[in-house]
């Protein structure tokens, strides 16, 4: 969708007052909610263990010859990450899900939020949310390359070479949206929810509560 400048300040700022009037009337809806740590996770021989009040201990094998690389909580959900795959498990669902890793790939960073986490490597980009316990995928580009992770209590955008990336902690798949050739990002805000990014040729929004990108020329 693409829009005029007048009509972008127009909509930009019926959609704030929208998130902002959601934030007064329904604010478990647009306020980060205070989940605490309902989960632990720990790694014993030959298997991951997710604790949670509702659940007791919930365990998922590891291989003989699978390694851990990492393993952390926060809030509603906790990550594995192994030699070979990504383990999440979900307090809502009260169960382990994974997703298996190309061979070779490269963990380069992850970052867990209350309700969702994001890893992210040299061949795709990864999402778990705690609220359904679902894995997602995003492959990158062979000369695609990650300049910025920007993330909030809501979601999580990835500013690439060749785009942007979003991934929201609610619905939907990653969405996208390619950048110009000479299209150079200026600033990345957050308000309510919602996911700012001014770049030198039109301000784009993702956020939960949107159907992937806006754009406004």
């Amino acid at each position: 969708m693409s829009t005029t400048r007048g009509e972008h300040w127009t909509f930009l700022t019926a959609q704030l007052l929208l998130a902002t009037l959601a934030w007064v009337f329904c604010p478990n809806v647009t306020e980060a909610a205070d989940y605490g740590n309902e989960v632990t996770v720990l790694i014993e021989p030959r298997q991951a263990v997710a604790t949670s009040q509702l659940s007791g201990r919930r365990t998922i094998p590891l291989d003989a010859h699978e390694t851990v690389i990492s393993s952390s909580a926060s809030g509603i959900n906790a990550i594995v990450v192994t030699s070979r795959r990504l383990l999440g498990f979900s307090s809502r669902t009260l169960s382990w899900s994974e997703t298996d890793r190309d061979l070779n790939e490269k963990v380069l960073e992850r970052r867990l939020l209350p309700t969702f986490s994001v890893v992210r490597t040299d061949k795709h980009l990864y999402g778990f949310r705690g609220a359904n316990g679902v894995w997602l995928d995003e492959p990158l580009g062979v000369r695609e390359t990650v300049k910025v992770t920007h993330t909030t209590d809501y979601g999580a955008v990835f500013v690439t070479n060749e785009r942007l990336v979003g991934f929201a902690s609610l619905l939907g798949d990653f969405s996208s949206k390619a950048l110009g050739i000479h299209e150079d990002i200026t600033r990345l805000d957050n308000e309510k929810g919602l996911i700012i990014v001014t770049t030198s040729t039109r301000t784009l929004v993702f956020g939960s509560r949107l159907s992937g990108w806006d754009e406004f020329e």
